[in-house]
Parts: C-alpha cells; sequence; structure tokens
C-alpha cells in the first residue's frame, strides 16, 4: 500500500531539527512541565533491559519505538516478549487514529507484537469512546481517509476527502463540527479551505491524533497535530485533542491498573514534547529512545536543555 500522509508543506519538507522546533514554538498549548526542582536527571543506558525488574508496567509509544511505518524493530519485538516472558504489564499508547481498534490491533500482531485489545490505547479509542460517552449534536464532517473505517465512530457523520470543490466547500460550511482522524492525501489547498469555514464560522474541531509529525523510515510525514495548530492560527478556534501529550491518554493507563502506582509504570518513546511531557504529568517514570523517531541525529541534550523536558533515562533502542 502507498503511504500517502504528506511530506511537505508549502515547500517545507519536515525534519527532526524543524519538529523540535515547532513543538517549541506550540509549547504554551502544551502540558506544563515538570517544577525545575523534580525535573531528573537522565541515566543513559545501552537499552530497556536494566530496568527490566523496575517497573509493573510498560508502555510503549509505536511509531520510532516499535516500528517505523511499516518496518518493526526487531530488538523492540524482542524486548516486548521477554517483558511478557517475565510476566510484566505491556501497553501499546499510540496517536495512531487512521485504523480502527481492531485494525491497529491487527497491524501490530502481524509486525510480531503477541498483543490483545486490551494492550493497546489509541488516540481513535480514546476519540471514540468521548463520542459514547457524550454525544455530538447534528452533522458532522470527518477528515479521513475511505479505508479508516470511520463508521466506527458513534456520531451523524459525512466524509471530507480532497479533491476541493464547490459542493465541498458548502458541505464543509454546514457541518455543526469536524473531527480530523488522519492527514493522509491532506493538502495545501483543503487546509486553506477547512481555515476558511473556521474562520467564517466557528465549530468544534477534534483531533484524534495531536502528533506534528511520525518517523515512517526514511522521511517525517505531516500528522493531524500539525494540521490543527495551523487551523488554530488562522481561525481561532481551539481544538479538542485526544492522544499523547494530553491527559486522558495516560489516565486511560493508569485506570487499566489502579492498583498499581503511576511511578511504577515506565512511559517509553522517542518524542520529548508527547511522550516524556505527557507520562511526567501522570506521575509516570520515563525512557527516552533516540536511534530512530523524532529526535534521530540531534544533540538530545541541548533538546533537552531548550525543552526543559528531561527523561528518567534515556536510551538509543529498548
Amino acid at each position: 500500500m502507498i503511504d500517502t500522509h504528506p511530506t511537505s508543506y508549502k515547500g517545507v519538507i519536515p525534519t527532526p531539527t524543524w519538529a523540535f522546533r515547532q513543538y517549541e514554538r506550540i509549547r504554551h498549548w502544551l502540558p506544563d512541565g515538570l517544577p525545575m526542582d523534580q525535573r531528573p536527571n537522565p541515566q543513559l543506558l545501552d537499552n530497556l533491559l536494566p530496568l527490566a525488574n523496575q517497573f509493573q508496567v510498560y508502555v510503549f509509544d509505536a511509531f520510532g519505538v516499535l516500528n517505523a511505518g511499516p518496518r518493526a524493530f526487531p530488538a523492540a519485538i524482542q524486548r516486548f516478549r521477554e517483558l511478557q516472558r517475565m510476566g510484566k504489564h505491556v501497553q501499546i499508547l499510540s496517536n495512531a487514529a487512521t485504523a480502527s481498534h481492531a485494525k491497529l490491533v491487527e497491524k501490530y500482531r502481524r509486525m510480531g507484537f503477541d498483543i490483545t485489545p486490551d494492550q493497546l490505547i489509541s488516540s481513535r479509542w480514546l476519540l471514540e469512546q468521548s463520542l459514547a460517552n457524550r454525544a455530538r449534536e447534528g452533522l458532522w464532517g470527518v477528515i479521513a481517509p475511505e479505508n479508516s473505517e470511520p463508521d466506527t465512530l458513534p456520531l451523524n457523520w459525512q466524509p471530507v476527502r480532497p479533491p476541493v470543490t464547490e459542493q465541498l466547500k458548502r458541505k464543509l460550511d454546514g457541518y455543526d463540527g469536524l473531527i480530523m482522524l488522519s492527514s493522509e492525501d491532506w493538502n495545501e489547498e483543503m487546509q486553506a479551505v477547512l481555515e476558511a469555514t473556521l474562520t467564517e464560522r466557528p465549530r468544534p474541531l477534534e483531533i484524534a491524533n495531536p502528533d506534528l509529525v511520525a518517523p515512517r523510515g526514511d522521511c517525517l510525514t505531516l500528522e493531524p497535530g500539525f494540521f490543527a495548530h495551523r487551523a488554530r492560527e488562522a481561525s481561532g478556534t481551539l481544538p479538542q485533542f485526544y492522544g499523547k501529550p494530553y491527559a486522558p491518554a495516560f489516565q486511560a493507563v493508569i485506570e487499566r491498573f489502579t492498583d498499581i502506582p503511576p511511578g511504577q509504570i515506565l512511559m517509553v518513546g522517542d518524542t520529548l514534547h508527547t511522550d516524556i511531557l505527557g507520562g511526567q504529568n501522570a506521575g509516570m517514570k520515563t525512557l527516552l529512545v533516540t536511534a530512530e523517531g523524532s529526535l534521530q541525529g540531534m544533540d538530545i541534550p541541548n533538546c533537552i536543555a531548550q525543552s526543559a523536558i528531561a527523561p528518567d533515562f534515556i536510551a538509543p533502542e529498548i
């Protein structure tokens, strides 16, 4: 299958350095970090193995930690299995929202990660839980490719997909709210009409995936969070975000293990502004992986100093 997530926008091709700067630019829209006197001094490790007996629950981000696009990391598959054999609780906490929950579980099982549905929390799942708990009135536009099965969303909806036509513009103007599941096939022209309709008539905008970028092997793709913040700046509409770094994503993990203190949970991720920031705010310990993912090739100590987000541990891979 050809990946159709955008890899550039208005001539800008995302790189790890560019993405880090973009996260810093929207830092005041993200959750607060730890006070200076509570920030850890990161311990450098070769991998997660020295921590295998230290925690009861291990929570893994997906892209950049377990896989890059369709490619799973062999070392991650091995470590995942080792922890399961040790009787540890293992979870995947992903901002993925294009695929339904069932399809995402199937995807990671095909890659070699032996998980069950209750070992995965995705931002798509978090959105669906919110929709089930609080009905959205009226007709909503859902930004998602056809293969994303948006019919799993419990609301009255219509698809919003390219190309831009006068009919699409009229439909956009009539929706009572908009949901963005995926940035697949999204482009500058579609972004312009989204910003125009929200400027003309502000309405709810709910974003399943808060990520600005995602590592997909040899490139970074632009994700819904990037386009949502552009829409916010253009229209003044404040999006509702699901997924990391926001509290509901991490609270969903904690609620699955009510008998385990958050300090006995290790959040493992590749992004300071989502995985590490969100995990720390939830009271979890954190491990930043650096060999692949959003900070690949960057000066990690400098990134920590600039962002004031410091993980408990740093390792190139798990």
